[in-house]
């Protein structure tokens, strides 16, 4: 299994926007981060988490240019507007491209993007809407989710092989952080170094890795409040600043 960190970055990306850098060092290429996705190659199979507003761009750095199923973590924007870029992948390898989401999101998705899934005038639907489920198979890969909590909203957790992907978390529901354990990789999700009311802060996040005890742990979703280098320096072994581009294989 091969992942690629498409875009770490929260929804304003990294820098906020021209000299608002907050507190990165804007030498480091690693602290230019985009909208979050992550692509998933197993199997000979890609697997995309999340359609980012950055997606076009991200695909194009990764030299890819076929998607099998995207797996949608939540609603908001920064992880679905790049929704539409999904056509030229349907139009390069003719084919639907489904899209795995919870029930709670589908209608907002045929709502926003009705275009897309159902086709409009003279555009022909280009994805297909499936409904996420606990546990599935997709084309004999084994795929497990669990929602954990993001503030107001829940979002998914997703589980393929001794892989997980966490983003915008800021606790787990009862027991569900067990099934977490004993990964290789763990990509989880790092807003800034303090709390804030939908995103679990540095200390928070650590007491997790500390009991999951995951092989490797990569952060995603970050602010140009986390410079790469002093946020690295802050980590225990074996945990990690993610970047735009970074390859990781399992």
């Amino acid at each position: 299994m091969k992942i690629t960190i498409l875009g770490c970055g929260g929804s304003f990306g990294s820098p906020l926007a021209w000299q608002r850098h907050g507190n990165i060092d804007l030498l480091n290429k690693k602290n230019f981060r985009t909208r979050s996705s992550v692509l998933v190659q197993i199997n000979k199979k890609n697997i995309l988490i999340d359609t980012s507003p950055d997606l076009r761009n991200q695909l194009y750095d990764a030299k890819c240019t076929n998607i099998d199923a995207v797996l949608y973590s939540h609603e908001h924007s920064d992880h679905t507007s790049g929704i539409p870029d999904m056509r030229a992948m349907s139009l390069i390898n003719k084919k639907i491209i489904p899209a795995f989401m919870p029930k709670h999101m589908i209608p907002k998705m045929e709502s926003f993007y009705n275009y897309i899934f159902n086709g409009e005038k003279d555009y022909l639907p280009f994805m297909e809407i499936k409904e996420l489920k606990n546990s599935f198979k997709f084309n004999n890969i084994d795929i497990e989710t669990f929602t954990h909590n993001h503030g107001s909203i829940d979002v998914q957790t997703f589980k393929i092989g001794s892989f997980a992907y966490s983003t915008d978390l800021k606790k787990f529901y009862d027991n569900d952080i067990d099934k977490l354990k004993n990964l290789d990789l763990w990509i989880v999700g790092l807003l800034r170094e303090d709390d804030h009311p939908a995103h679990a802060g540095f200390d928070k996040i650590l007491e997790y890795i500390n009991y999951i005890k995951p092989k490797k742990t990569i952060f995603t979703h970050m602010t140009a409040l986390l410079d790469e280098v002093t946020l690295k320096s802050k980590c225990p072994k074996n945990v990690y600043p993610g970047y735009d581009g970074m390859v990781i294989d399992l």
